[in-house]
């Protein structure tokens, strides 16, 4: 709008006994945020710590042991951001994390009681994958009590959300078949459906989840809590079915 055209419609709007109010004006009498607004969109964070002493030994696959430096490096820098990312206020981490590198393991790392073993072959293959690190440490991190009670789908699915969405954000995200996924699929399709969940209703309900699990009163009502909606109804919207066709 000119200069001009916007002097006759105030000039108007004068006349007719109606002020018009810049778009600058507007903004600032709109009503304040309610404290629970402002919680809706802000991520909240467990207090800050320091990481604990990280130890390597590639003894049995020596070969690792450039790879395994680098991972020393990403379980320091990161072991604290995913702390204070989950609800983890109030927990003690351990004191010491273990990196122990393997020539034989079915899992390409598996993550329990201060520990992460690694496979060397997987490793030696696939040298990028410094991404695991982060889902696992997740899981030393998780340590929700009664684990065998837990929905294992939500406990992998928040391990690859932090890998996924905090730590490799720029990654290609998984194609989605609403035919064939389900939110119970784990890994990296939960993970998407929880990053779908936290943009659209919740930045916080990851660790609100998280809390939940190591709290032991999470239930699948945790989602209708957070988000006003069951599991089933959000999963149609993250990822709806398509319509028939004659």
């Amino acid at each position: 709008m000119s200069i001009f055209r916007r002097s006759a419609l105030i000039a108007l709007s004068a006349t007719l006994g109606v002020v018009a109010l810049s778009p600058v004006v507007q903004a600032q009498e709109k009503t304040p945020p309610t404290e629970a607004q402002l919680k809706k969109y802000a991520y909240p964070l467990a207090p800050a710590i320091e990481a604990p002493k990280v130890t390597i030994d590639y003894s049995d696959f020596p070969t690792a042991e450039t790879w395994a430096k680098e991972a020393k490096v990403v379980v320091e820098q990161w072991f604290p951001a995913v702390w204070q990312m989950l609800g983890t206020e109030g927990q003690t981490p351990p004191k010491e994390i273990r990196l122990v590198f393997v020539k034989e393991q079915q899992a390409p790392a598996q993550a329990g009681g201060g520990q992460i073993s690694v496979s060397g072959p997987w490793i030696t293959e696939r040298p990028d994958d410094l991404g695991m690190m982060v889902h696992e440490l997740t899981h030393l991190i998780q340590r929700y009590p009664g684990y065998a009670g837990k929905p294992g789908w939500l406990v992998e699915g928040i391990a690859d959300y932090t890998r996924w969405w905090r730590y490799e954000p720029e990654t290609p995200r998984p194609k989605i078949d609403p035919l064939k996924n389900k939110y119970t699929d784990s890994y990296r399709v939960t993970a998407a459906f929880l990053a779908f969940l936290a943009n659209k209703y919740d930045k916080g309900i990851v660790p609100k989840l998280d809390k939940k699990l190591r709290d032991k009163t999470y239930t699948d009502a945790a989602f209708v809590e957070i988000t006003g909606k069951d599991l089933d109804t959000l999963w149609n919207e993250f990822a709806p079915k398509p319509a028939l066709t004659n």
